[in-house]
């Protein structure tokens, strides 16, 4: 069996989710709705500086061909990079020290290839409980500014004030109104709120799965020197982060606890993959 054999046939068990895992999920679905949590996919969207434009044209245009009985069809090209719009990073997007999430040297040239564990070939279908950090309306205020640090009591105080406890395999998203910013040039600021090592940390204690926020990157920005929070989570803990979700409709319906649904694509030497959340609530 060839490299890629091996590696799809070691991935079948991550397919599985516990009967439990399922039933908890499911059972915040009372309204019947589902709300979109992922951004539109554009021209001219905002990305983060490190990563590409989104681009797309028609490759081919209606009456370019033009079939005996009059029908002609028209076909798009797509030019983005992993990390733009709406995305879940995989384990394979940091490294430390030049040593990857599994204790193995980085090696640009086995991811890019394909051939190298933590890609975004290894993304799993994500259906479970989410929940809802709403600092933002924790704070009061529609947005939170771009000097807030979020904060393990953060966390706490929108728990008991939301009503929700975090639980093992748990998705969960934190919203600081920064989304507001989203379309102008505010959004892709030099200084964005976001959870600190601390927070972060106590996201990875609860046993979370899956974590995103309304933010171009999943910490406290800018992200310069150092991102403590994307080597914790992805390389330490192996928890996988979402950026530029789009949470309004979320806050403004109130609702802490859903039916999270996400599924990525499978790309062999992705570092990243473009993604449609939804809430089921």
């Amino acid at each position: 069996m060839n490299d890629f054999g091996e590696r799809a046939q070691g991935m079948t068990a991550n397919q599985d989710l516990n009967l439990d895992d399922w039933r908890r999920a499911v059972d915040t679905v009372s309204r019947g709705q589902v709300i979109e949590l992922g951004r539109e996919f554009h021209s001219g969207m905002p990305h983060y500086p490190t990563h590409p434009d989104f681009e797309i044209s028609l490759f081919r245009r209606h009456g370019d061909r033009v079939r005996a009985d009059g029908a002609s069809s028209a076909s798009c090209h797509w030019s983005f990079g992993g990390h733009t719009g709406t995305h879940i990073d995989a384990l394979c997007h940091v490294s430390q020290c030049g040593v990857m999430f599994d204790d193995t040297p980085a090696d640009n040239d086995l991811i890019e290839s394909g051939k190298a564990a933590g890609d975004a070939a290894d993304f799993s279908a994500y259906l479970r409980r989410g929940i809802l950090f709403d600092i933002a309306a924790l704070d009061g205020v529609e947005s939170l500014s771009g000097d807030r640090l979020i904060t393990p009591e953060d966390l706490e105080k929108a728990s008991d004030a939301q009503g929700i406890d975090v639980r093992q395999g748990d998705v969960a998203l934190i919203r600081t109104g920064w989304g507001r910013h989203w379309g102008s040039d505010a959004y892709i600021g030099h200084d964005t709120p976001g959870p600190g090592f601390e927070a972060a940390l106590w996201l990875a204690d609860k046993g979370v799965e899956l974590v995103g926020s309304d933010t171009a990157v999943f910490e406290k920005g800018p992200v310069t020197e150092a991102a403590p929070v994307h080597r914790l989570l992805l390389l330490e803990r192996q928890i996988r982060i979402m950026e530029n979700l789009d949470l309004e409709a979320l806050s403004a319906a109130k609702v802490y606890a859903f039916f999270f649904m996400a599924l990525p694509l499978r790309v062999r030497g992705g570092t990243a993959s473009p993604l449609r959340p939804i809430a089921v609530c």
